[in-house]
């Protein structure tokens, strides 16, 4: 819904108007630009039988995210933006997701600050409900963003290719020297229509044999087919630790098709001896639940099971999706 006023407009009396309505997402405009308020809530019902404790769990979590966006255009194309996504969890606990500021020239550049995820180089499709049955395999998205210590990125469109440079900083939480920095570039390019791959890999900056679970270089690579009603993403991903022997291995294949999502992942962690897990997950979106065109019925499930090992895994969903 939108308003268009000639004066200036109050944080508090768009949150009054955003409260009177029921539509998804309020949008005002103002001599400062576009203000914006929406979010979505998503509550998971969940049943979890892990093998590996022997234990059943049958629980209900989610969470409610509110996003809060500002962007004041000026001449040439050229903006400002700001975005903030506060996530209030049925825990109690609070969270964020972004927080970021932003600014550049519309299909050109763009530079990043703040709290945000870069590129996504291992895709997963709908994963309503991805679990694993050890640790959670790489995926090229140990740098890719939202930490707790900062980010700054930068991002060039070029007709069909697009490059991004993004950083992140980690926490000094350890006896090492400096802090680790990350550099993450990607590049990618859409072929046709239908057809986009990309690549990208994921480096310290300041490696140091104190901090070594942060010394490692990271690779990762997709390639994704849309149509209308169906789309295919095909990932790989690779890291070599440099202190430590340790190499990670992953690779992943999904689709989504009129709201059936099915997918698998395959995970191989080699320290000497080899851990390997298979995951295949599944979903199904019901969608316009009541005729509401903003809400949606997700039945989602996993399976996986480390290689050689009764350690295995298997969990069912059902998630209730609500945008506002």
């Amino acid at each position: 819904m939108n308003f268009a006023t000639s004066g200036k407009l109050s944080l508090a009396a768009i949150l009054i108007s955003a409260a009177l309505q029921a539509n998804a997402g309020i949008s005002v405009e103002g001599e400062q630009g576009v203000f914006s308020i929406g979010g979505d809530v998503e509550f998971d019902i969940n049943l979890r039988d892990k093998n590996a404790t022997d234990k059943q769990e049958l629980n209900q979590d989610g969470r409610l995210l509110v996003q809060i966006a500002g962007e004041r255009s000026v001449s040439g194309d050229r903006y400002i933006k700001a975005q903030a996504q506060p996530l209030l969890k049925t825990t109690g606990d609070v969270e964020l997701d972004d927080a970021w500021i932003a600014f550049g020239q519309a299909n050109n550049w763009e530079l990043r600050v703040g709290r945000y995820e870069a590129f996504d180089l291992f895709p997963v499709g709908q994963d309503t409900m991805l679990e694993y049955a050890t640790a959670e395999p790489y995926r090229a998205n140990a740098a890719r963003g939202r930490g707790d210590n900062g980010q700054v990125g930068f991002s060039k469109t070029a007709d069909n290719l697009y490059f991004e440079l993004s950083t992140k900083f980690e926490k000094n939480a350890t006896t090492a020297d400096k802090n680790a920095v990350f550099v993450r570039p990607v590049v990618a390019y859409q072929i046709v229509d239908s057809v986009r791959v990309a690549a990208g890999l994921e480096a310290n900056l300041t490696a140091d044999d104190k901090d070594a679970a942060n010394d490692f270089l990271g690779y990762g690579a997709t390639v994704n087919y849309s149509t209308n009603d169906l789309s295919i993403n095909v990932n790989y991903a690779f890291r070599d630790f440099d202190k430590t022997k340790q190499e990670d291995t992953t690779i992943g294949a999904n689709l989504l098709f009129k709201g059936f999502g099915l997918g698998h992942v395959y995970g191989d962690v080699d320290k000497g001896t080899s851990e390997k897990v298979n995951t295949t997950y599944a979903s199904y979106q019901f969608a316009n639940v009541m005729d509401v065109e903003d809400f949606s019925v997700y039945l989602g499930t996993y399976y996986s099971k480390v290689d050689d090992t009764e350690n295995k895994d298997l969990g069912m969903r059902i998630r209730l999706k609500y945008f506002f």
